[in-house]
Order: structure tokens, then C-alpha cells, then sequence
């Protein structure tokens, strides 16, 4: 028997009092009487809802019903923040269930690390950072959350961050003299005694992957887990089924041993010596890895790399005999000798040749400024439906996958495949909107090759007529940062065109800047494909440089395609063009966010009208019209920017 939800979201609702702009929508009614009989059955369920739905309210109002302990897991923390912040005390006000939000260590500032690494700075920090830490200083002591979002954002690069936050590393835990006030504690206390809390896919996974002790007694109790933005999980997921290890461990590693030995007496030289080695070394393996040629395996093979690679080796040796005779002077000494005996392991694992087929092993250079640049080593599975699938079908949670972008070509396998769920229920929602006499699609012909410089400089000739035409604002996604950093040089020249690029300044205030400023553009990477909503910002032209098929030196790519044509498919059809028909629907999701908005969208590459696979790749997107005429997209952009004004 199906429950009634229509009450919830009917015109004479409490939800239709408190949201503006509210309309009825009979797919939020569909979706949310899914939901409800999905939790009923404890099955679990995939649900699709097009922009527009109403997908939040229409499952939080019955989970909030159901008086059942519920995870909701979302992809990033913007979303997070919004749940806890907004959605969920609006449609928590008939049914008060007691609720939580908890964020991974990151978000949280850790005193231990702040006030010692205060008492041990020195001048050869830069100015930046000694000012950086006098305002986080300044900051906990009005805090009540320790919640560092209050104050900067922690997913920036921003190297003071890793001196006022704690890993699962570096934690003394118990043995910390801030334990009972540490905000990372407080955060999870108040998540077990809570009904409902709000998690990220992250530590959601760290759960499922016993990662964080103390975070895994959450989904135990849980019985229902609602996991939005689903399309991210697999990724995800790979990170915590797999392995990682990095440049920055060896340098905390280091930093925190000579300040435990500096704040003991600063008696023990040859342990310093050892730190100052160890940083040197780890500086000459970045140049080393940074010089080689080739993929990880290739790398590691240079001898530059091996001998650098032994050398760390003998360091870390004798760093694990310095600090066990160093341990029982200080709790900060005794954690430091028992994170060297794990780093020894994790490290002759991670510079080994050879391996598991069944996992990619990859490099990731990471920054440009010889401070703060490293290296970032990953091994992780090609499918993590193997380790999800039998942890999900095991428990006795009902688990909720939802998002905006789950199906290809209107189907779920592809998705299903990914997280190796077969015995689940499904649920595809069309988003209410008129894309066809909203939208207009724009392919423009004979551009260069995509993915090249002259590509991105014939696009750009193409779409800068557009831009100058219509009155209102432009967002570019590309597919590369090469491709938007020549887009960026090429403006410059335009001196009368106002635009911002990714990277300029923290993602929140560029967005609230692009907001303020009138017909400015947008240029951006593929973090900003989703989870960016700038509704009511008049959004009305969205250009994409070129299809998002994954790039054929990214390793979990190659490696997923290897196992994929040994099984006797085909890569190409059952990998890349589903990947790429969701992450370029999660793109053009960018431009509709409401019933009123109207938008031109030019999608640089012809491929999508050319070759045979352009029709899955279209039928995943909503149904509009599609012209390759300048001249038809410039008509409809003045008939909507003329709407506008009226």
C-alpha cells in the first residue's frame, strides 16, 4: 500500500508557506510516496529526479516521518551545509527530530596543533600564514562549533590549514590535553545521541571502510541511509577501498617531531638532523618524480627515483630508532615513533614496482610553488562494487541513492553496475521543466579538433559575439585547465568584457561575486559542473568547450577500460560514453534552476551531432531543440533576453 504524501506539498502546506516562489509538483508527490514505501519495506531504492523536482523536500519529509535513526550523505559540503542550515529545519518544524551534522577532521580546528604550532613559529613562515594563524587564534576563542567554515575555506590550498587541523595520523585522541572540549569529539558525540545526521560521502565511506574508529559506530544504528548527489559514490569510494600516501605525511611527519622535541627540551640532535634529512629528501623525491618520464611504474623505475626512494628508506629507519628511544619523554613523541612504524610499511607499498591487476596505481603532482608542491601516490581498485555491494546487501539498512543524474539513456545499469546492486527498486522522475521552448542548443561546425589550443581559440571567436549580444551573465565550463587558462589569457585582450576564473579567489566568494557583477562571465573547471546553484543570478548563456570523456592518461580510466575489453566488451561504449553522458548532463544542469529561466547552450564539439554515439549522449540530456546556426541561436538569445526585460 502506498503512503499519501500529497499533504506535505500541497498549496495549503506548511512547505508552501515558508519557501517562496513554491509550486505543487506531482513528481516531488511521486518521489516521496517512493520513499516512504521504500523505507516501509527497509529496500532500498535509485531514484532519478530531474532539476526542478523538488527531490530534498521530497525525501526528507518522509524520513522525518518515519522517526527512524537516518543517515543522509551528500557529495559535497555546500549541499551539507544547505541540508542542516535550511532545508532540514523547514521541513523538521511538524515532526522535531533531533538532528546533527558532522564533517570530516579537516573542517575542524584542532587547539593542540594551533597553539603549538603558535609557540613554535618562526620567521621563515611566510607573512601570510603568521597572520593567517593570529586570526584563527583570535577566531577560537569565539567559537562554539570549532568549525573552521566559519572562518576560511579548508578545501582551498591553504597551508595554514594543516597546522590548526588534525589527521587520523597525527590525532593524540585521548591522550590530547584539549580531548573534552576538541571539536571533532564534540561533533560525533552529539551525531550518536542525534535521530538524523548530516554526513558527506566521505566519511560515510571512512565508516563503511573502519577507517575512523569512532565514526564507524554511527552506521550501525542507522536505519535508514539516504545517500544524495549518488552519482560521486563510486569515485568516492575508490579513495577509501584503496590506498594512498603522500609527500605531505613525510613533511608532517617531520615538522611535528622536531616541535614534540623542541617543546621537550630541544636536547637530542641527532633526531633533528634526522627531520632535516628526511624534508630534504622528500623535496629531491618530488624533483625526481616531477623529471621522470612516463606513468608511476615508469617513474619509479628511474633510477634518480630509486636512489632517492632507498635513501628515504634508510632515513625512515633510523627515524623509527631515534624516536623509540625518544617515545616515553612526551605523548606527542610516543605517537609520532608509532606513526613512523606505520609510514615505513605505506611507503615501501606504495614505491613498489608492480602489483594487483585489479588496482590502478597512479602519481598526482600537486601545486607549483616549491613551499607547498608534493606528490600524491594512489592505489585504488578499478570497481568498487566488489567491496560496496556485499557491505549494502548485508545490512539491514534501508539505503536511498539519489540525484539529479543517475541514468544514461534513461537507464539505470550503467550505475547499477557501478555499485553492483541488482535486487534494488527504481524510480526515474523527468524534471517539470519546458526545456524545448527554454533551452536552445547551439553546435557550432568545423571548429578545430576538440582538445586542442586552437579549438579553445576558434570556440571562443565563435561564442564571443553571443557574449557581447545579450544582457545577461555567461558561464564557460571546460574540460582541462590548459583549455581555461588559454580562454582566460584570451580575454584579457577583450577590454570590454568583465569576467572571473576559477582559481582567482575561494569558490564562494567568486560565486558571490559573479552574482554582483552584471553580464559578467564565468570560466571554470569541472568543479563547477555541479553542486554550483546560482539561481536568480541570471544566468543565460552556459558554453562547454567539448565532450567530458575521461582523459586516456588517467589510470583508473585505463585500468577500468583493460578489464573491460579482457570481459570482451567493448571500453568505449560501456565505459567512457555513459561517464561522459553524465558528467555533461551534470554540466548542462547548470543552466535551468527554475520555471523562469531561459538559456542559450553552446556545446563547442560536433561530435555530438556527427558520429553515431551523439544520440545516446543527447538522449540523456533533457528534450530541446538543437541548431548549428549562429545566426538561429543569436535570434533566440535576443528573444529571451528581450523576455527578460518585461
Amino acid at each position: 500500500m502506498k503512503e499519501d504524501e500529497s499533504h506535505f506539498f500541497d498549496e495549503t502546506s506548511d512547505l508552501a508557506g515558508d519557501l517562496q516562489d513554491f509550486r505543487f509538483r506531482p513528481g516531488q508527490v511521486e518521489m516521496a510516496s517512493f520513499v516512504s514505501n521504500a523505507i516501509r519495506r527497509s529496500r532500498h531504492a535509485i531514484i532519478e529526479a530531474g532539476t526542478g523536482t523538488g527531490k530534498t523536500f521530497a525525501y526528507l519529509m518522509p524520513v522525518l516521518r518515519s522517526k527512524k535513526k537516518v543517515i543522509i550523505s551528500t557529495g559535497t559540503k555546500n549541499l551539507q551545509d544547505q541540508l542542516f542550515s535550511k532545508d532540514i529545519p523547514l521541513a523538521n518544524k511538524q515532526f522535531g527530530v533531533k538532528v546533527a551534522i558532522l564533517k570530516g577532521r579537516a573542517n575542524y580546528l584542532c587547539r593542540d596543533r594551533l597553539f603549538k604550532n603558535i609557540k613554535m613559529i618562526g620567521q621563515e613562515h611566510a607573512a601570510t600564514v603568521l597572520q593567517a594563524l593570529s586570526e584563527v587564534q583570535d577566531w577560537a576563542t569565539r567559537t562554539r562549533t570549532g568549525d573552521l567554515t566559519e572562518l576560511l575555506d579548508p578545501s582551498e590550498m591553504n597551508p595554514v590549514v594543516p597546522m590548526v587541523t588534525s589527521t587520523t595520523d597525527n590525532c593524540l585522541g585521548q591522550d590530547c590535553d584539549y580531548y573534552d572540549s576538541c571539536p571533532v569529539y564534540i561533533a560525533r558525540r552529539r551525531a550518536q545521541e542525534a535521530d538524523l545526521v548530516v554526513v558527506n560521502h566521505h566519511l560515510l565511506l571512512a565508516d563503511l571502510g573502519l577507517k575512523e574508529l569512532d565514526v564507524a559506530q554511527l552506521l550501525p544504528s542507522a536505519e535508514v541511509v539516504v545517500v544524495d548527489e549518488a552519482h560521486q559514490l563510486p569515485d568516492i569510494a575508490r579513495q577509501f577501498f584503496g590506498e594512498r600516501f603522500s609527500s605531505r605525511q613525510l613533511l608532517e611527519l617531520s615538522g611535528d617531531t622536531k616541535r614534540e622535541q623542541l617543546l621537550v627540551s630541544n636536547d637530542d640532535p641527532g633526531l633533528i638532523e634526522c627531520c632535516h634529512m628526511l624534508e630534504l629528501a622528500t623535496g629531491r623525491l618530488t624533483q625526481s618524480f616531477a623529471l621522470a618520464v612516463g606513468e608511476l611504474e615508469r617513474k619509479l623505475d628511474d633510477s634518480s627515483v630509486q636512489e632517492v626512494i632507498e635513501e628515504i628508506d634508510l632515513l625512515l629507519s633510523d627515524l623509527v630508532r631515534f624516536l623509540k628511544l625518544a617515545a616515553e619523554r612526551s605523548v606527542g613523541l610516543e605517537h609520532c615513533y608509532t606513526r613512523v612504524l606505520s609510514l615505513v610499511d605505506v611507503f615501501a607499498t606504495m614505491t613498489s614496482i608492480g602489483g594487483n591487476e585489479a588496482h590502478a596505481h597512479w602519481i598526482e603532482m600537486m601545486g607549483s610553488h616549491p613551499r607547498y608542491s608534493g606528490f600524491v601516490i594512489q592505489r585504488a581498485p578499478v570497481q568498487v562494487s566488489e567491496e560496496l555491494a556485499p557491505i549494502i546487501e548485508k545490512s539491514s539498512q534501508s539505503w536511498l541513492f539519489v540525484s539529479a543524474t543517475l541514468t544514461v539513456n534513461k537507464s539505470f545499469e550503467h550505475y547499477k553496475s557501478a555499485i553492483g546492486l541488482k535486487n534494488i527498486d527504481e524510480c526515474r522522475l523527468e524534471s517539470p521543466f519546458d526545456f524545448a521552448s527554454q533551452v536552445l542548443s547551439f553546435v557550432p561546425l568545423g571548429l578545430p579538433a576538440a582538445g586542442t589550443d586552437q579549438h579553445t581559440q576558434a570556440l571562443l571567436t565563435e561564442v564571443l559575439p553571443l557574449v557581447r549580444q545579450h544582457s545577461g551573465r555567461s558561464f564557460m565550463l571546460f574540460t582541462s585547465h590548459r583549455a581555461l587558462q588559454l580562454a582566460s589569457r584570451l580575454l584579457q585582450h577583450e577590454h570590454d568584457l568583465t569576467f572571473l576564473t576559477q582559481g582567482s579567489m575561494p569558490k564562494k566568494a567568486l560565486l558571490q561575486k559573479f552574482t554582483q557583477l552584471p553580464r559578467c562571465i564565468l570560466l571554470a573547471t569541472q568543479s563547477f559542473w555541479e553542486g554550483v546553484d546560482v539561481r536568480g543570478a541570471d544566468l543565460r548563456l552556459l558554453v562547454i568547450d567539448k565532450l567530458p570523456f575521461s582523459s586516456p592518461d588517467n589510470a583508473i580510466f585505463r585500468a577500468q577500460s583493460k578489464a573491460v575489453e579482457e570481459q570482451g566488451d567493448n571500453a568505449f561504449r560501456t565505459l567512457a560514453l555513459p561517464e561522459a553522458a553524465i558528467t555533461l548532463k551534470q554540466g548542462f544542469g547548470r543552466l535551468i534552476r527554475q520555471e523562469t529561466d531561459s538559456g542559450l547552450f553552446v556545446l563547442g564539439d560536433s561530435r555530438i551531432i556527427e558520429k553515431n554515439y551523439g544520440g545516446v549522449l543527447r538522449a540523456s540530456l533533457p528534450e530541446m531543440q538543437w541548431t548549428s546556426s549562429l545566426d538561429e541561436a543569436q535570434r533566440f538569445l535576443e528573444k529571451i533576453d528581450n523576455a527578460s526585460t518585461q
